[in-house]
């Protein structure tokens, strides 16, 4: 992750997030796909440099293409965690009030 940061900020992407094993970055709206597809090609760079010479695949699978402005990043995988840490911040709220 570190190597494909410093990929990506010598190739003037912005990145603004880790997300586990991606990178979440900020562009205009109408160069969406293009950032995608230059992030994802960091990504594949990295991994080259990393392990000398083999490009790992990238799985853009779970993505339905980039998040535009008005949307969210969500993965039903973490749907559990989230419904609990709100559970538990609604909880602390209550008694605070």
């Amino acid at each position: 992750m570190h190597v494909a940061c410093i990929l990506a900020e010598r190739r003037g992407i912005e990145i603004i997030a880790p997300v586990h094993d991606a990178l979440m970055a900020e562009g205009p709206a109408d160069q969406a796909e293009e950032l995608s597809i230059a992030l994802d090609r960091v990504m594949r760079d990295a991994s080259v440099v990393i392990l000398r010479g083999y490009e790992l695949p990238t799985d853009t699978a779970d993505l339905d293409g980039p998040i535009l402005p008005g949307q969210r990043y969500y993965d039903e995988r973490g749907r559990e965690l989230w419904e609990t840490v709100s559970r538990l911040l609604a909880q602390q709220e209550a008694r605070r009030a």
